[in-house]
């Protein structure tokens, strides 16, 4: 079991577009600040920028250059939960902002069988897609 390291201060970085703060992230985890796995992570945001690119390949998740290069502003959190990295998700919203209902979501994510793509899916959109139907 290795022991986590603690910063002498907390460091802040700032960035313009919200999928930059995953390198930070990243070289904490590679620094061993962060555990590996079953992090928490607090997402505050009007956006809750958890969708997935279609085209990534899931084995991109551990080629940080390939991975860096496959996220944007809208993409970036869920790659993170496949590798193991982020366990809970809090998703800090605005009351305005509804692209998810408020409560708590289990979302399933995984290698699709087919395409080798990550795919999610959760039990609420199950629900959303039978009440569409």
């Amino acid at each position: 079991m290795s022991h986590l390291r603690y910063f002498s201060s907390v460091p802040i970085h700032i960035v313009e577009n919200h999928d930059e703060v995953l390198p930070f992230i990243y070289r904490c985890i590679g620094s061993r600040h962060l555990p590996f796995n079953g992090n928490i992570f607090i997402h505050l945001d009007s956006h809750p920028d958890m969708l997935i690119s279609k085209y990534m390949p899931a084995e991109n998740v551990w080629d940080k250059e390939k991975l860096f290069a496959d996220i944007s502003i809208e993409n970036w959190i869920m790659p993170a939960v496949y590798a193991g990295h982020f366990r809970y998700l809090i998703w800090v919203k605005p009351p305005w902002a509804k692209q998810l209902p408020d409560g708590v979501l289990e979302f399933f994510i995984g290698k699709h069988k087919n395409t080798g793509t990550i795919s999610e899916g959760s039990e609420e959109e199950d629900g959303l897609r039978a009440q569409r139907m």
